[in-house]
């Protein structure tokens, strides 16, 4: 193939309006606008308990993630809110140890795996059949008790306010309310919620969401936490569910427990002997970090060494590896379940995948000239395409760093508020398999993820911190919200990053970490069987694409990636070599700050 393609080509190297934050101590990037730095304008100017307020005040970073969290569930309520579930993993610097905490939503006790047989499909997404064990706000306690320092209910005061005095609609949330408010039953809870009366039609761009119910209820959490535990603020969650339906009980929201589970520690591969070793840190299954890890090995097993090397061939070549490794690592994704359920066979298959050995072999059974049809991948299972979530990442002061993902699911979750809560509830239910089913393409459901009462649904959710293996140093935090575009998304942003950096020069390709996430993305997640491109990929890349014989088609990828890198740079008015570099992805919006 012919050298055509340079890395900076234009379009390749879009410049979005999003900007690149420096910081000499501390910084934070989330992908909900307000949410950084809140006082602006989607705020309604509150700067109570913002982020550098919190860490003025003494706060940790996990006191600062659950400020922002709570704001980025009212600004971006079709994303997440206390009504999901969230994963972390937590870095701390003075120890060289990362933490993670599972606080993932769980089916109830009276769920099957035939639960929803003869039912309505849309009842897997709509409505209280929906709705797994909300989990979010315990997930919250449980962070704050072990890493937090400032008073409990003083986290929640700027939420609060919120609540009652309101947050404007966003061009997100605008966005989504165009694309599925007419889903949204009339004079239900939710329709209400976002319904302006006085023009008749659902509200738009700059009008307030005011939610009441939720801020008394959020008052209620933040003046008695361990009713989260003994059931007393439970007892109204419960309220809400037993009035529209739901099988959860009060004794599964008591029994509900977040975990602190072992992290996942992947080596990653270096590129030449100049590089440092490092290493990719994440949760362990449900969520998909692994994978993230198996990518990277895997791609880099083609040793490029230098932004042309790696487009070497037009960048056709480039972009096929691509996507024949995507296709693998979604064939392993239907076989992994939840770690703490797993059999022998199971943990062998999950340590092999955070291998070289185990990267080696896909790159192995990679075609350079063409692909291959769905069995060759190694799976003959389809799995639930989950969507949404909405993602923080934090450096602090102290060298600390978390990577926090959240979601209550499909857009606006199961569509239910709670008429005492406030709270809108999830519909991860949607995210297990259904036993018996066939999808689309007449693949039957992965037995890997099928109802289980008590069980975690699996995700595509990868919070992720990269560390130098030599000294402990925290290199990178990073995260994205969008389904299974996460897992494709991060992998893309990381190899422009992350693997051939010498001596603290930006990672892999040497793109600080706006220009890695501004960069046209490609996704394929093997089912179904399409190539799924941002536009402006250029003609020849796509009709060889096209030769190779991937079926391919345009589309606005949704997923939003939120970094930080610790770059070896002079911050302005710094002489010390060390930068923290933030960027908030400009296809869903957002904000960075720190100081």
């Amino acid at each position: 193939m012919p050298n055509r393609f340079a890395i900076n080509e234009v379009p390749l190297a879009f410049i979005s309006p999003s900007t690149l934050g420096h910081y000499h101590q501390a910084a934070i990037s989330t992908d909900a606008p307000g949410c950084a730095a809140q006082g602006s304008k989607e705020t309604i100017n509150l700067s109570l308990y913002d982020f550098r307020k919190v860490l003025e005040r003494n706060g940790t970073i996990v006191d600062a993630a659950i400020t922002t969290l709570l704001c980025n569930g009212l600004v971006n309520p079709q994303s997440m809110g206390v009504g999901g579930g969230f994963l972390m993993v937590y870095y701390k610097a003075s120890e060289k140890k990362a933490y993670t905490l599972d606080a993932r939503e769980t089916a109830p006790s009276a769920a099957s795996p035939n639960m929803f047989d003869g039912k309505n499909p849309i009842e897997r997404i709509l409505g209280p059949l929906s709705i797994a064990v909300p989990s979010e706000l315990r997930g919250y306690y449980a962070a704050w008790k072990k890493f937090g320092r400032l008073r409990w209910a003083d986290l929640f005061q700027d939420a609060i306010k919120m609540c009652r005095e309101g947050t404007p609609i966003t061009p997100i949330v605008d966005r989504m309310l165009a694309i599925y408010g007419a889903k949204i039953p009339v004079g239900s809870r939710i329709w209400k919620l976002f319904y302006n009366e006085a023009k008749g039609r659902l509200k738009k761009r700059g009008e307030l969401l005011i939610r009441p119910e939720l801020g008394g209820f959020l008052e209620r959490v933040a003046a008695n936490p361990e009713g989260l535990i003994n059931g007393e603020l439970l007892a109204e969650m419960r309220a809400d569910l037993a009035e529209v339906q739901s099988i959860i009980s009060l004794q599964d929201l008591i029994d509900y427990e977040p975990l602190w589970r072992k992290p996942l520690e992947i080596p990653l591969r270096t590129w030449d002997h100049k590089s440092p070793n490092l290493r990719l840190v994440t949760t362990p299954p449900p969520s998909s970090g692994v994978l993230i890890g198996l990518a990277l090995n895997t791609l880099a097993s083609y040793n490029y060494t230098s932004k042309e090397g790696l487009f070497n061939g037009d960048g056709v070549l480039y972009y096929h590896r691509l996507a024949e490794v995507f296709k693998f690592i979604f064939a392993k994704r239907s076989f992994l379940t939840d770690e703490c359920c797993m059999n022998a066979e199971e943990k062998e298959f999950l340590r092999k995948m955070m291998t070289l050995p185990g990267a080696d072999e896909i790159a192995a059974n990679i075609t350079d000239t063409g692909t291959h049809n769905l069995s060759f991948y190694g799976s003959i299972f389809s799995s639930m395409a989950d969507v949404g979530t909405s993602h923080v990442s934090i450096i602090g002061p102290e060298g600390d760093g978390l990577s926090i993902t959240s979601t209550i699911n499909t857009p606006f979750g199961s569509g239910i508020v709670g008429s005492r809560t406030g709270i809108l509830f999830n519909n991860e239910m949607h995210d297990f398999s259904i036993a018996g089913t066939t999808n689309f393409f007449g693949l039957p459901s992965s037995p890997a993820h099928l109802i289980r009462p008590g069980g975690r649904p699996f995700s595509s959710m990868a919070p992720i911190i990269v560390t130098d293996t030599a000294n402990g140093t925290l290199r990178l935090v990073i995260g994205a919200s969008g389904g299974t575009q996460i897992i494709t998304a991060i992998v893309q942003v990381l190899i422009k990053h992350i693997l051939s950096f010498a001596a603290y020069a930006n990672l892999y390709l040497g793109m600080n970490v706006k220009a890695a996430i501004d960069f046209i993305r490609i996704h394929h997640q093997l089912i179904p069987e399409t190539l799924r491109y941002e536009k402006n990929l250029p003609s020849f890349i796509l009709q060889g694409l096209k030769d190779l014989g991937h079926k391919i088609s345009e589309k606005d990828l949704a997923s939003a990636v939120q970094g930080i890198e610790v770059a070896n740079l002079p911050c302005l008015g710094h002489s010390e070599h060390r930068c923290l570099l933030a960027n908030a992805d400009h296809r869903k919006g957002g904000d960075h700050d720190g100081f």
